[in-house]
């Protein structure tokens, strides 16, 4: 739609694979010239992913002629202005090749990739040529451009050879573009380089002249890399550890006014910052950090849209197409943080408060829309990144002639690189909803240090209108499934437990170094237990059902009162220095406690199996198995709250069988803590004994946060809802993983309110605060301010 722009930008970063990129020089105030390249994946243009082998890709460059460029230029007796000779070179990449068997291999598009013009690539038959073998210092690829534009001639790939080429009337030439002219050159071509292989783009050049007789201007495109992978790119789905991504840890942080106070951590180059507003469009080249879409602040989603805002009767003021950006086009949304679908937050009312998120409208040529430089990575490890994306316009298309279609026109595409070489696309954005976008990279021997970008590899002019939120940039761990039992019990006597953990995890390079760790204060801190730990680099098969697996020993020790209460775990990583680091090894989250407790003399008989479950009520249902019941007058069930101090709960009658008995009964109390159970077998003779004792736990109840004070300054107000009361242990973490802050309380149930004091010594920046609650840990990103 001709009064349309499209967004561009949002944060983002890593991972091995791609597919387009672009860079620019253009401006967006009264532009007269701007330019980028770039490239399509079109194996993969709706669903994104890696660049790999076989893939078919559109080289593509676009360039921008503002109404007013060469303005000293004017066609007599006319109000246009005019360039001359104008024609288009470049090269198939190395590791690439021609895509020779297309009839669209070669051709001119418009900003949504229409074709405008297709060309043969056989040389004499039409302006557009490709030479497979051209002269030294020569081109493959000429398309002669403009009005009367004809055949190159016998010398295409020359660069001074004009022959053929047309001019163009900007604000005449097709496709038109807001009064210019956008010019837009697309080859294809096929992916021939292995995996580990990059593919260098950037040689095209657009060449012309100012006047019919002066000398030539060449429009250079900018350089760049695309990764080609072995595999797909899929997200690890268990990122872990510190987000490492800026503006509030990816969450670009909430408020009460509809555009956020403070500006954005990256100045998108060439872009506005703007706030909007009725009289504020966030128009090409432009973009807001917002709660909410509307320019008027509207709740309503279902407000008129384009081309349907008259009718005969009065449209209510909140069904107006003036609630939506540019008079009824973008959608009407709030953010996605605290979501997982594709609907995200409803719009919040003016005064309500509200996430924010970057809206973005993409500049009429391809560009950078984010970079950042992270530091604090480990070495041989993979991390995530990734981002929920929506394309917020769903009726912005125009045709070649600048008018609307209300179509989805421009569909957002953006890519992602790491130290300027591109990994991945999200592939073309259609308007249906809220979508997770992002890719694994695995960091190098020795690399802690990144610089990550996200490219907007999509024109905008007609579309390309889009917002993001949520970014993510953490560890994938090595998706790990302990077989821990909660629970370790060992008596006053002396006990030797012996641990013996099954580690699964999905990712290579193997997480073959281990270590147990114990911590003394309820897993506030870890340290190494004082007994010899097992620890080292452990051989590792081939993967069983898509896991790696190892047995990780730990002991046996010897456990006395002292011990009881002490927590343990294992740790993981990729190499000696990572596991020993508390940035770069990984656990689980769970652990094992040792619980010591009183162990009368057991029986030398008959108790095959004595174990104890919950039921759908969180009661208890105790089994035992027996032989040999002789002299046996019954069993008194004794339980216990500590695993010390028992008593009786009820007793069944013994069945006296000289083979096998088997018998339950069921507890009617509601487990609510860690409860002990025991078998006192009572003889004919008045003589007892103890069979083991069995512990159950209540089913874990994942308990709930419901709010924090963020940003913060010098403290943090901590709203959050226990099952239970208990424990509850705070732990701040600064944006490198190291602690800086911890305190424990006693939680009641239900709702608590608590406030963290005394934070004005932490400098401003990015943490983490993490809450742990009996097994279960919830981690919030904060920013400190001044």
């Amino acid at each position: 739609m001709k009064h349309f722009y499209s967004p561009l930008h949002i944060a983002l970063f890593f991972t091995g694979l791609l597919l387009c990129i672009l860079q620019t020089t253009y401006g967006q105030h009264n532009p007269l010239l701007g330019y980028g390249n770039g490239y399509v994946n079109v194996t993969k243009r709706t669903t994104g992913g890696a660049v790999q082998k076989g893939d078919i890709l559109e080289i593509r460059t676009n360039y921008f002629l503002g109404p007013t460029y060469n303005a000293s230029n004017k066609v007599p007796n006319g109000n246009a202005y005019k360039i001359w000779n104008v024609r288009y070179y470049d090269s198939v990449p190395l590791k690439t090749s021609m895509n020779t068997g297309a009839a669209d291999s070669l051709r001119l598009i418009t900003n949504e990739g229409l074709t405008v013009q297709n060309y043969s690539l056989n040389a004499g038959d039409d302006a557009g040529t490709y030479t497979p073998n051209p002269n030294s210092g020569e081109y493959q690829v000429r398309i002669n451009v403009g009005t009367t534009a004809g055949d190159p001639g016998s010398n295409p790939g020359k660069l001074t050879d004009n022959t053929g080429s047309g001019y163009i009337l900007i604000g005449g030439y097709i496709p038109k573009l807001f009064g210019g002219a956008l010019l837009t050159t697309a080859f294809r071509v096929k992916v021939t380089g292995n995996p580990g292989d990059t593919i260098t783009l950037g040689v095209g050049k657009l060449v012309y002249r100012k006047t019919s007789s002066g000398s030539d201007t060449t429009i250079n495109a900018v350089p760049y890399k695309i990764y080609i992978d072995s595999t797909a790119t899929a997200l690890c789905g268990n990122a872990l550890g510190n987000n490492l991504a800026v503006e509030a840890t990816g969450t670009f942080d909430s408020g009460y006014i509809q555009n956020r106070s403070y500006g954005p951590a990256y100045i998108i180059p060439n872009y506005s910052y703007l706030a909007a507003s009725r009289s504020v469009a966030i128009g090409d080249g432009s973009y807001a950090i917002v709660n909410n879409t509307s320019p008027t602040g509207s709740t309503n989603p279902n407000a008129r849209m384009q081309p349907n805002c008259t009718a005969i009767l009065p449209i209510p003021t909140a069904d107006s197409c003036v609630n939506r950006m540019f008079g009824g086009f973008w959608d009407i949304m709030g953010d996605h943080t605290g979501t997982n679908n594709s609907t995200g937050n409803p719009a919040p009312a003016p005064g309500s408060k509200g996430g924010y998120m970057l809206m973005v409208n993409a500049d009429v040529v391809t560009s950078e829309a984010y970079r950042q430089t992270v530091s604090g990575l480990c070495p041989d490890t993979y991390y995530e990144f990734s981002a929920w994306v929506k394309n917020i316009c769903r009726r912005c298309g125009i045709d070649q002639n600048s008018v609307s279609t209300y179509s989805s026109g421009v569909r957002p595409n953006l890519t992602f690189a790491i130290n300027d070489i591109d990994l991945y696309s999200s592939g073309e954005l259609d308007s249906l909803g809220w979508v997770k976008k992002g890719f694994v990279f695995k960091t190098g021997p020795g690399q802690t240090a990144a610089v990550i970008s996200i490219r907007n590899n999509a024109s905008g002019g007609g579309g390309n209108d889009w917002v993001l939120d949520d970014l993510a940039l953490g560890t994938c761990g090595p998706s790990s499934t302990m077989n821990y039992k909660p629970i370790a019990l060992g008596c006053t006597t002396g006990t030797q437990l012996t641990f013996a953990d099954t580690v699964r995890y999905s990712y290579n390079p193997k997480y073959s170094y281990y270590k147990w760790q114990r911590s003394t204060d309820g897993g506030v801190t870890w340290g190494t237990p004082p007994q010899a730990t097992s620890s080292g680099n452990v051989t590792i098969g081939p993967p069983v059902n898509g896991k790696y697996q190892y047995i990780a020993n730990f002991g046996p020790f010897t456990v006395s009162h002292s011990d009881s209460g002490h927590l343990f775990r294992v740790v993981l990583g990729t190499s000696a220095a990572n596991v020993s680091s508390s940035n770069c090894s990984f656990t689980d989250g769970n652990y094992i406690l040792v619980k010591v407790i009183s162990c009368p003399a057991v029986l030398e008989s008959n108790i095959i199996s004595f174990t104890g479950k919950l039921n759908y009520e969180s009661k208890t249902v105790l089994t035992w198995v027996v032989s040999n019941e002789i002299n046996l007058s019954r069993y008194e069930i004794e339980k216990s709250a500590d695993g010390v101090h028992f008593e009786k709960a009820t007793e069944k009658p013994a069945g006296n069988s000289t083979t096998f008995n088997s018998y339950y009964t069921n507890d009617n109390e509601v487990i609510r803590g860690d409860t002990y159970f025991r078998l006192r077998l009572r003889r004919t003779d008045g003589s007892s004994k103890y069979s083991e004792t069995v512990v159950v736990s209540p089913k874990q109840s994942t308990f709930e946060v419901l709010g924090f004070k963020n940003p913060f300054t010098d403290f943090i107000s901590i709203n959050y809802n226990l099952p239970r009361a208990g424990v509850v242990r705070f732990y701040i973490t600064d944006a490198m993983g190291q602690g800086v802050y911890k305190q424990m309380i006693n939680g009641k149930k239900d709702l608590n309110n608590f406030t963290l004091n005394n934070l004005e010594f932490l400098t401003p920046g990015i943490y983490s605060v993490t809450i742990y609650y009996e097994n279960s840990s919830v981690t919030k990103r904060m920013l400190k301010m001044e």
